[in-house]
């Protein structure tokens, strides 16, 4: 779709949802014209028939006009482009109207619409209540895009500050780990800056992305375990299981990095003999699913930092705000491991 055509008021007309409102509002129109004019109930049924093709006659064909002319109505601002809708509906309920007053009217089919009135005035009635309709229509068409342009911004504000808090938070826990060894090992924790110093370079390279590729965040994830790799040693066993999940699947920035980071601090960090994360991706019906799982330190072992669950909040209130509620994560513990699920749609990049 046309990024220009999206930033106007007026809705996609050739999508088959719009189409469905302009045939229910066109019929709506139809019953409560003929509810007003007081028919008896034999008659009820065939006025609101008449009425209803001639308002389908109107609605259909603005809508299809407007669906054709999107992109050059497009080019202006909301205000010419609701101009012109007005001005296309109008125009072509005229033209309804000398189709039913001079093209059909042999055909006896709309007569009784034209009959009880003069010609003239069933164009004024016609074309006044297209013009009350539409104007109301198109007024409501724009608060409800401003509404959403205000939701949207609103929405997007939230999570770039979600963002951004994520990424002090491993940068503060990777430089606190370099601190600590500072004195102990100076070589390696100058091995450790400069591994630091690519994750962060390659962590920039999405750093105002909304949405990036799995295979880039993979790529963030073991550049942050080089890190704890130099730390922990043979403490840390790492398994990768994601040959199933396409690669190039759609997802916030710096979404796994965190579990990871989690599952070393509270699960392999504390234990004496380290532990094991597993990190695994798997299709479902309709999207992805991404498990970060690690095993847990024996009871009563010593946590050598303190949890950070800012963190896992951020990241599920990112996850439900870019996928609009349809992704989601899931915390539980089985089999004496603790697991985290990612669940997201799958959306390839483009």
């Amino acid at each position: 779709m046309n990024l220009k055509a999206e930033k106007i008021f007026l809705p996609d007309f050739c999508s088959v949802r719009m189409l469905l409102a302009v045939f229910f509002l066109a019929e709506l129109l139809a019953f409560l014209l003929t509810l007003a004019a007081n028919t008896s109930a034999l008659g009820f049924l065939s006025e609101f028939g008449i009425r209803s093709l001639l308002a389908l006659w109107i609605a259909l064909m603005s809508a299809a006009c407007l669906c054709l002319l999107r992109k050059k109505l497009a080019r202006g601002n909301d205000f010419i482009a609701g101009l012109a809708a007005f001005c296309i509906i109008q125009l072509i309920s005229v033209l309804v109207c000398w189709l039913v007053v001079e093209a059909l009217p042999n055909a006896g089919l709309l007569l009784p619409l034209v009959e009880p009135v003069q010609k003239a005035e069933f164009y004024w009635r016609t074309l006044g209540i297209s013009s009350l309709v539409s104007l109301a229509i198109l007024r409501y068409l724009f608060v409800l895009h401003q509404w959403r342009q205000q939701v949207e911004a609103q929405a997007a504000a939230s999570l770039d500050a979600l963002q951004a808090r994520m990424r002090p938070h491993f940068l503060f826990n990777s430089l606190n780990t370099i601190a600590s060894l500072t004195r102990i090992d100076p070589g390696l924790a100058e091995e450790l800056v400069e591994d630091l110093a690519e994750l962060i370079r390659a962590s920039m390279l999405v750093d105002h992305a909304r949405l990036v590729r799995l295979d880039e965040e993979i790529k963030l994830v073991n550049l942050y375990l080089a890190i704890e790799f130099h730390r922990l040693d043979e403490r840390l066993k790492v398994s990768w299981d994601i040959d199933d999940v396409p690669k190039d699947a759609l997802l916030p920035p710096l979404s796994l990095q965190p579990l990871v980071e989690n599952a070393i601090y509270h699960g392999v960090e504390p234990d004496p003999n380290g532990g094991e994360i597993v990190i695994k991706g798997a299709r479902s019906i309709g999207g992805i699913v991404l498990t970060v799982s690690n095993t847990l330190p024996p009871e009563g072992s010593h946590r050598q930092r303190k949890g950070n669950q800012v963190a896992m909040a951020n990241l599920a209130a990112r996850i439900a705000g870019c996928f609009e509620g349809n992704g989601y994560i899931n915390r539980y513990v089985k089999e004496g491991n603790y697991h985290v699920d990612i669940m997201i749609p799958y959306q390839a990049a483009l």
